[in-house]
């Protein structure tokens, strides 16, 4: 499960949590008067406020990289040149914190060249920042997606309150990767949109599928859905993302082979060995069955529980109204992202849990299926998902 512990409870912390909740519920209701700019700055308001329930600044956006002394802050701290740590990176494997040691490097190595020219403040701000960019690319995608202009309002404010995304979004490195993935998101968005594969639907989708695999191994998962995405439209007969998929993966390996040659890194090397490192006695299955079996119920449960409970009784029900699986298209993305998610989790992937901050990435494809339940439907769930929220920031803290 994700590492919680209790809420400090301070009484700043109890103002800023109702604070958040009234934020909510006013951008929701008054989410038709307000320009698609304001939005965004209230739903960046949404969690920032959602994390400040924490109690202060210091625990919300900095005890994430310091605290216990277990993240990639501890490395990055320690390094004295880039380029020779980065050389020397797979070696050195074993030395590492947990979290360095199953990541490629560079997520390690942008904490360094943060703080090599500024402070740990900047480097909160940094990544909270380019957590924030998720926001307009997730509304340009359902423009693509043809959401009606009303229901992407919604389905912003939603996406900022949502627990995994209001709790993971601020400092950890899950929001460098969910807006990394929504780039890869929007190149097949901009695809349905006009029809065809064009200059910039081929940038999108290679940008995100790079920028992922640079700072997570779960960039695995983009590959899985290119594989199942070309799959369906290859039983329809088409060979297009077949060979769009082809000409990703060339890319990609020229990519890596390019920062191989220049820097001594090696992505596949390293992967091997980090995932040596998390499954030492290999595939989990064959030595720890009932482990595995329940590992993967705990990842299923817990992306489940962070979507809000809400979310999964649209989800599950059959009343008028809440029907999530009409729009074919939709159903393409979503139905990839799932045979994708279930083919990682039968590898043995996030043994550990803490699947709703790891596979945080998901949550759009979630979203998108709310794209013709009916609007009181929405709104119960709307409501139930930031009470929700509310509950879980005040009393917990979600230490990553």
């Amino acid at each position: 499960m994700s590492v919680i512990y209790p809420n400090q409870f301070l009484w700043s912390g109890f103002v800023f949590a109702f604070l958040f909740f009234f934020a909510g519920i006013f951008a929701f209701r008054y989410s038709e008067k307000l320009n698609v700019y304001l939005l965004f700055l209230v739903a960046i308001a949404l969690v920032v406020l959602g994390n400040l329930s924490q109690g202060n600044f210091d625990i919300a956006f900095l005890q994430p990289f310091y605290l216990k002394g277990r993240q990639y802050y501890a490395d990055a701290i320690q390094i004295t040149d880039g380029a020779i740590w980065l050389r020397d990176f797979t070696k050195n494997l074993e030395h590492f914190q947990l979290h360095t040691r199953t990541h490629p490097p560079f997520v390690t190595l942008l904490h360094f060249w943060i703080l090599n020219i500024s402070n740990i403040e900047t480097l909160a701000i940094v990544f909270f920042a380019i957590g924030c960019l998720s926001f307009p690319i997730f509304y340009k995608i359902l423009v693509y997606l043809g959401f009606e202009a009303q229901r992407r309002k919604w389905l912003l404010i939603l996406f900022a309150v949502i627990p995994s995304v209001n709790i993971y979004l601020l400092v950890s490195i899950d929001s460098l990767v969910l807006t990394s993935t929504f780039i890869f998101l929007l190149g097949f968005a901009r695809i349905f949109n006009q029809n065809k594969i064009d200059v910039w639907s081929f940038v999108f989708i290679f940008s995100g599928l790079l920028l992922t695999n640079l700072i997570t191994f779960s960039g695995l998962f983009l590959f899985a859905f290119l594989g199942c995405f070309s799959f369906y439209f290859l039983l329809k007969g088409k060979w297009n993302f077949i060979w769009l998929s082809l000409m990703m993966t060339i890319l990609f390996v020229l990519a890596f082979l390019m920062i191989r040659v220049t820097t001594g890194y090696s992505h596949l090397e390293t992967f091997l060995q980090a995932s040596h490192s998390e499954n030492p006695d290999g595939f989990r299955l064959f030595h720890q069955p009932f482990v595995y079996l329940m590992t993967r119920l705990e990842d299923i449960g817990e992306i489940f529980l962070f979507l809000s409970f809400g979310f999964l009784a649209i989800l599950f029900s059959k009343r008028a109204g809440t029907e999530v699986f009409g729009n074919p298209k939709i159903n393409i993305l979503f139905f990839s992202a799932i045979a994708a998610l279930s083919a990682m989790l039968l590898t043995g992937a996030y043994g550990t849990g803490e699947t709703a901050r790891a596979c945080l990435f998901l949550v759009p494809y979630f979203l998108i299926l709310l794209k013709d339940v009916d609007p009181n439907q929405f709104k119960v769930l709307f409501y139930l998902c930031l009470i929700q929220t509310f509950g879980m920031q005040m009393i917990g803290n979600f230490y990553w």
